[in-house]
């Protein structure tokens, strides 16, 4: 999951991306102050432009169209201690869940292929590059947040967790 070197994110862009999500900001602070966990979206730079709060089974994916085979991926993460973990990795493109190169269950389910690690690291943070081609998705239970902005380049992003 390494990204090369991109440009850094333009303050318009940043800007687009902060107005884009400021519904879900106003929800997330709203149910951060009840002490629930969210999961955090900063730029590069650690400023905050969003925030979700996570469902009690502590689950969150990202959804995206990987670069390199066009085939759609869902990468789905739980909460673990103070990090979270990638539990699972689906995509209907067998290569897809080559890429990763992890050890683990394989299941067919339909069209889709699921890869569930035999053993991931816990997470501090992931740092992520969100596209308008890869259209990367944060998902939190019935919340969509897209993470890219259309017509904008690339968004450099880091996800975490507070508790």
């Amino acid at each position: 999951m390494r990204v090369g070197r991109r440009p850094l994110l333009g303050a318009a862009a940043l800007a687009a991306v902060a107005a884009a999500v400021a519904a879900a900001v106003v929800v997330a602070v709203s149910r951060d102050d009840a002490g629930a966990p969210v999961v955090v979206v900063a730029d590069e730079r650690g400023r905050e432009v969003a925030s979700l709060p996570l469902p009690p089974s502590g689950q969150f994916a990202l959804q995206y169209r990987h670069s390199v085979y066009r085939a759609e991926v869902t990468e789905t993460f739980t909460t673990q201690d103070a990090g979270f973990r990638l539990v699972a990795v689906a995509s209907p493109s067998e290569a897809v869940l080559d890429y990763y190169e992890l050890e683990g269950r394989r299941v067919v389910d339909g069209s889709w292929r699921r890869l569930e690690p035999a053993a991931a690291r816990r997470l501090d943070a992931l740092p992520l590059v969100a596209t308008e081609l890869g259209r990367r998705t944060l998902v939190v239970g019935p919340r969509r947040l897209p993470l890219f902005e259309p017509g904008q380049g690339p968004a450099r992003l880091v996800l975490t967790v507070r508790r």
